[in-house]
């Protein structure tokens, strides 16, 4: 389970897997792209955007990683107007950006999986459609959540001044423990001048986590059909 990784001023190398761009129809679609690399990059260059915890003792030892080491997870991919679906297979599930799609996670086909419902910002028209889509096939023991409720707008610009007008636009992104449990991932990439990166990856630095209750079928499914 990655969660404790990702405590505030933890930094990491990662390019995004790209969205799964395709048809803007609504249908359910294996979700086909891979993770890639999430490095442990030490802790972020300004002191008041970290967790004062790693601030007194030695970081790995608290977050359990050493410098340069990759966190293990599967990618769920962000279709654009379609819902990418995840069969469970026993590791936990990143997903993004979220700026306010659904996450659900419920039996389909007789697998358990985990779902981005892929609605799009200012598209009424498409998103009506993914939504009565997925709500045609909505598993009977689905839960979920919306990871981009889980912060307002102060949170996140308090974590942009901590880094002193370094960091560059927020994302959000959603973790689906192999448990089950759901947790919202605020991520800011780092742009201070002079920092140079060989291998072409992105610096990130964590903004904070939280473990977001699960939403009920009931009140999924009022959304969905909204």
């Amino acid at each position: 389970m990655i969660e404790g990784y990702f405590r505030a001023g933890v930094r990491f190398l990662w390019n995004k897997p790209n969205d799964a761009i395709g048809a803007t129809n609504g249908d359910i679609v294996a979700s086909v792209g891979a993770a890639t690399p999430l490095t442990y990059d030490g802790l972020d260059g300004h002191r008041p955007a970290v967790d004062p915890m790693l601030l007194m003792v030695q970081a790995g030892h608290v977050i359990g990683l050493a410098k340069g080491a990759n966190v293990a997870h599967t990618w769920l991919d962000y279709a654009p107007g379609r819902t990418a679906r995840l069969p469970v297979g026993g590791g936990d599930i990143l997903s993004g950006y979220m700026s306010g799609c659904m996450i659900a996670r419920g039996t389909h086909n007789g697998a358990m999986s985990v779902f981005h419902v892929g609605t799009i910002d200012n598209n009424p028209g498409v998103n009506k459609i993914v939504r009565h889509s997925f709500a045609r096939s909505f598993p009977a023991n689905a839960t979920g959540f919306f990871p981009n409720a889980a912060w307002g707008p102060g949170e996140i610009a308090t974590m942009q001044a901590r880094l002193g007008g370094a960091g560059g636009a927020p994302s959000i992104f959603a973790l689906v423990t192999a448990a089950g449990a759901f947790h919202s991932i605020l991520m800011i990439p780092v742009q201070d001048p002079g920092w140079t990166n060989p291998a072409g990856r992105k610096y990130w630095c964590v903004g904070g986590i939280k473990a977001v209750p699960a939403v009920s079928r009931v009140k999924l499914m009022a959304s969905l059909m909204a």
